[in-house]
């Protein structure tokens, strides 16, 4: 079911790589026209994203206005951890913070990244939108020249196939209604150099495939200390569990190059390229020491019309002055005041 769901993802995604592909390789006629089709097709998609990563600046710098006040409620009942709990929920509802809404970006990238799996491993019904029965026919073709042991390998092991042993193919090549898609194939590559993307990197076997997943790691360290600095998240409060964030997220991200496709790191470490200009463009669009204060003033005002509603704090009309003051009432002098004005209005003249 999870693989079906992949491939649904997988078609939209290999659509916008198919064009970005069309567009370097047989218009602009690009070397390494792939890797230029993945590095467009990166940025499309960082930039049909741009309105959410911008919404994830905002709940940055509101997380950082919040943080204060989070850590009074902890301090509060430091021996109360039900109570801290409460009181930390009845918080983030007074002052309409969710720490969970600048969580999207990311959950989105998710999709993203196993379609774009997809699209590598399976280039022809993907990128080239190869017609299924020619896929089968080559299938068959390449399976009595190899033995491919991962299935999701074939595609690109028809590639292969192709480039190395064409005359394998001439009952297909002499048809003329296959012949331009397999003139297509043979076009395509997905190399840097000796380095397939579709290879996946191996630890027990070290070779130069591994260079991406290192660059790739290196780009993301830098594009998250960057980050940090140009969002406004690495305060005194928030900055130390954030820098150990990053360094998480990269050890995972590390794992996870071993176990997908190089061309799935090349494609994190052109986000990651791309992520360190969009922090100076948000930085410019958004400043968030700027939106940081603007929060802690809300939240404050918030906070203040909290208390005052807890304590019944109204607005009267001084009948010695006329001014309009507030005053602190209790109980029982609230509802007098209420029993007050609904007799003058039934006395009022004017009372139908």
């Amino acid at each position: 079911m999870f693989q079906q769901i992949w491939d649904l993802i997988a078609i939209p995604l290999g659509f916008i790589m198919k064009y970005c592909y069309i567009f370097v390789h047989d218009i602009l006629n690009l070397p390494i026209a792939y890797i230029w089709a993945l590095f467009l097709f990166t940025l499309i998609t960082k930039i049909l994203l741009f309105p959410l990563s911008l919404k994830q600046q905002k709940s940055s710098a509101k997380m950082a206005a919040f943080q204060p006040l989070m850590a009074d409620v902890q301090k509060t009942y430091a021996n109360d951890k039900k109570r801290q709990q409460e009181e930390m929920l009845k918080l983030q509802e007074e002052m309409g913070y969710n720490p969970m809404s600048g969580c999207l970006p990311l959950l989105i990238q998710f999709p993203i990244i196993f379609g774009l799996i997809e699209v590598i491993y399976k280039p022809l019904t993907y990128m080239l939108t190869v017609p299924a029965e020619l896929v089968s026919e080559l299938t068959s073709i390449t399976n009595s020249l190899v033995t491919t042991s991962n299935t999701r390998l074939i595609e690109t092991s028809i590639i292969e196939q192709i480039k190395t042993n064409i005359g394998a193919f001439s009952s297909l090549t002499a048809n003329p209604e296959y012949a331009d898609w397999i003139e297509r194939i043979a076009n395509l590559d997905m190399s840097i150099g000796s380095i397939n993307l579709w290879d996946v990197p191996s630890l027990q076997n070290p070779s130069l495939v591994w260079l991406i997943p290192a660059f790739s790691v290196v780009t993301m360290l830098a594009s998250s200390l960057i980050n940090l600095r140009t969002s406004g998240s690495a305060d005194a409060q928030g900055g130390a569990q954030s820098r150990v964030m990053m360094i998480v997220m990269s050890l995972m991200f590390a794992v996870f190059s071993f176990m997908y496709p190089a061309g799935f790191s090349l494609y994190w470490a052109f986000q990651n390229i791309i992520l360190i200009g969009q922090s100076f463009l948000l930085k410019r669009i958004v400043d968030p020491e700027k939106l940081k204060e603007q929060m802690r003033l809300e939240m404050e005002e918030k906070k203040k019309s909290a208390k005052k509603k807890k304590k019944n704090i109204v607005k009267i009309k001084d009948e010695k002055t006329g001014e309009v003051i507030e005053k602190e009432l209790s109980v029982a002098e609230l509802e007098k005041l209420r029993l007050q004005k609904a007799r003058t209005l039934k006395d009022s003249p004017y009372d139908c």
